[in-house]
């Protein structure tokens, strides 16, 4: 079996048969160097696979007096170590979007959601025209008392009111309704 000068040397020439002579030779090494450093088989077989592609796409940068096993083993000690860097800078970016992100809402809050949604549209369509014109422009596509105003022709004053009324019917009856 030829030694890792002469393997990496083939490989340089385009022999890819002398890289996988040179991952048949170093595999369990690495797999084990990785695992002990990230402590799972998946992330150590990730880590392994990622190190023997970096080793091959930079086999010109290898100086063959220094072993081979040295640069392979310092390589993957680097993907290693940017692999749990990434998994901690994930794990916190996960934690983060849990604590900031509200807790999904159940079947049956989502239901009573949807619910509370139908009887609030069934009222809206009881209000007279202006105030539910009134309503459904200010609450639902947020445009402003002027907006408003200008797109129903009325004063400023009066959508105002429609609002106000319109707000007091809904609430009133969702109380009846509600009980």
């Amino acid at each position: 079996m030829p030694d890792d000068a002469t393997l990496v040397e083939r490989c340089l020439q385009g022999d890819t048969g002398a890289f996988d002579a040179l991952v048949a030779r170093y595999r369990d090494r690495v797999f084990s160097l990785a695992f002990r450093m990230l402590g799972e088989a998946s992330a150590a077989e990730d880590a392994m696979q990622e190190a023997f592609l970096r080793a091959y796409t930079r086999l010109a940068l290898y100086d063959p007096a220094q072993p081979f096993a040295t640069w392979l083993l310092c390589l993957t000690a680097r993907v290693c170590l940017n692999a749990r860097r990434d998994r901690a800078t994930e794990q916190r970016y996960l934690e983060q979007a849990a604590k900031a992100a509200p807790p999904a809402p159940t079947l049956e809050e989502r239901l009573y959601e949807r619910e509370q949604r139908r009887t609030v549209q069934r009222l809206l369509m009881r209000l007279p025209e202006p105030q539910r014109a009134a309503m459904l422009l200010y609450y639902y596509e947020e445009l402003s008392v002027a907006e408003v105003a200008r797109a129903l022709n009325a004063p400023e004053g009066t959508v105002k009111t429609w609002l106000y009324r319109g707000r007091e019917t809904l609430r009133r009856w969702l109380e009846e309704e509600l009980g």
